[in-house]
């Protein structure tokens, strides 16, 4: 402050109005705002720079100014009467404004920040939700939250019109997927987020407006496992898009039922809802869609979770197919989330028909992503995928530790759903170390979990699981084992999964052949074997094509 005063008024005054503009500000700028003549402005910016105050980069008129240390900014800053610094900001707000003209502001956030300061409340709240949706569109979720909240709390101070819940239910239509992405689907901070758009969308007489914020309450009840309750808020989706003749809420809507209808294990039904919902969809039209609808591109989605269905129906050269067009949609779009979601999908994929080799590079590459962005759900579930595959690659322990990790890290988010997928291929990697009493314990929490939320599609794989654990365990009961193996196959049947079925097959059918009931598992296995058309060079077909050479050559 003295430092300040000993410099005269002249150079005090440039320093406050450079404090109200920032750390930082440029000469351009300084002068359109101070509209100062030139040569005293100059006198006293030099005097500033003499006095070690702020420093400048370049020459004039292209020098930008820099306060030495944030101090003497909040010190100059501190001098301005109140009324004078909202004058400053107020100045300051209109000359950026001219600047941009009728184009959209390169960094509304610096507009808005000003705007707020002059207390122009209502001009202020447009900027900071372009920042947002800004930010929104660069995936840069973390600063979009920022922005959205300040945009939030100054439309509290508004009164309560249709044009605030607008407004309100527009920020939080962007916030809420952005929330998803940071912390993840079944995060508190997400859902709060979301009811409080459903609360605010139901004041409103525009069906449509509310649609994104119903879809992403489907989303957050499904990540809480609340399985049932997310069927019912797809199934109103369904009835306002049929209402209002909307496609663009049908599409929305049967991205809500093939991700139910998989989690269930009713493959078919995801399979045509995928086929549906995908029909509509154009890549231009829709691009808006990933922004407000779960945070991610419903094309994507649907190619990545058809790749997994596809494999379950035992279509394995067609599962293959699609997550090699989800990925390239994913990085075509350029929308990290998206990409994140084709790549998790891809690994389930990778890891439904055992290929570790694949798990670990798509894995790895789905870790590299979710850390450069923050995106923590998918950080968690990579661990998970990336410790299964490195405890088949041998190196169990580093492989367990990685899926404790994302496992612990999905229950702390309160995620429930695709936790029986994480706790079954825990169970695997304690197969791996001879650990079966462990393997069995994961085995039965996520049977538990599969039993209370209805999440069906890993059931059969379980009790596959399960049955192998019990054949290494000391106390092996045969009977217990083969129930498994049979209820593993029923399950498969139940839900039309051809792949399952083989996969179950091929275990009971060898546990036969090594009780020497040869003709049972050959009458097992050699019907499910003959149903495939394609994908015989995969490693389940291979492995039952070699068994039922093998029952072949054995003497009835």
């Amino acid at each position: 402050m003295a430092r300040l005063d000993r410099l005269g008024p002249p150079a005090k005054e440039i320093a406050q109005i450079g404090a109200a503009i920032g750390r930082e500000f440029s000469y351009r700028l300084l002068t359109a705002v101070t509209q100062q003549n030139e040569t005293n402005l100059q006198a006293a910016l030099g005097r500033l720079v003499e006095a070690g105050l702020v420093f400048q980069r370049g020459g004039l008129p292209h020098a930008t100014f820099l306060f030495k240390h944030a101090l003497v900014l909040d010190a100059a800053y501190g001098t301005l009467l109140r009324g004078r610094r909202q004058f400053l900001h107020s100045r300051i707000a209109d000359v950026l404004l001219s600047a941009t003209g009728e184009e959209p502001a390169d960094a509304p956030e610096i507009i808005a920040h000003h705007l707020q300061n002059a207390g122009r409340l209502a001009e202020a709240i447009v900027y900071w939700h372009n920042a947002g949706e800004q930010a929104v569109h660069r995936a840069a979720n973390r600063e979009a939250i920022e922005h959205l909240r300040r945009t939030l709390s100054l439309l509290e101070a508004q009164p309560e019109t249709a044009e605030r819940w607008r407004v309100e239910l527009a920020v939080l239509s962007q916030l809420s997927p952005a929330l998803i992405s940071v912390h993840g689907r079944s995060a508190p901070e997400a859902g709060e987020a979301i009811e409080r758009a459903v609360e605010v969308g139901r004041r409103l007489e525009s069906s449509a407006d509310l649609a994104p914020s119903i879809a992403n309450l489907w989303f957050f009840t499904m990540a809480r496992g609340r399985i049932d309750r997310a069927d019912e808020i797809s199934a109103d989706l369904f009835n306002m898009a049929r209402k209002l003749n909307d496609p663009e809420i049908l599409l929305q809507a049967h991205h809500t039922a093939w991700s139910g209808r998989w989690i269930r294990g009713l493959f078919a039904e995801a399979s045509n809802h995928i086929n549906e919902g995908v029909a509509l969809y154009n890549e231009e039209h829709h691009a808006h869609h990933r922004y407000v609808y779960l945070g991610h591109d419903p094309s994507v989605c649907g190619l990545g979770i058809g790749a997994i269905v596809q494999w379950a129906l035992g279509y394995p050269v067609r599962s293959m197919q699609l997550e090699g067009e989800a990925v390239a949609l994913g990085r075509r779009l350029r929308h990290a989330p998206s990409l994140t979601h084709a790549l998790w999908f891809t690994c389930d994929a990778q890891a439904e028909r055992a290929d570790a080799a694949s798990v670990m590079d798509t894995a790895a590459q789905l870790l590299r992503l979710s850390e450069e962005h923050g995106f923590f759900h998918h950080r968690a579930n990579a661990s998970v995928f990336l410790g299964w595959a490195l405890a088949c690659s041998g190196e169990v322990a580093e492989g367990i530790a990685r899926l404790e990790e994302g496992i612990g890290a999905l229950v702390k988010m309160g995620a429930q759903v695709n936790l029986t997928r994480s706790l079954c291929l825990m169970a695997e990697a304690h197969l791996s170390t001879r650990h079966y009493a462990k393997g069995l314990d994961q085995v039965a929490k996520a049977l538990q979990i599969a039993s209370e939320t209805g999440e069906e599609w890993y059931v059969s794989r379980l009790y596959r699981v399960r049955a192998e654990l019990l054949m290494h365990a000391n106390s092996a009961d045969d009977e217990a084992v083969e129930m498994n193996l049979r209820n593993a196959l029923s399950v498969a049947r139940q839900q039309g999964g051809k792949g399952l079925e083989l996969r179950a097959g091929i275990s009971l059918a060898r546990r036969w052949l090594d009780s020497e009931r040869h003709d049972d598992a050959l009458n097992l296995l050699a019907p499910i074997y003959g149903w495939f058309t394609e994908g015989f060079d995969t490693a389940d077909l291979k492995e039952a094509k070699a068994l039922l050479d093998e029952l072949a050559c054995v003497p009835s």
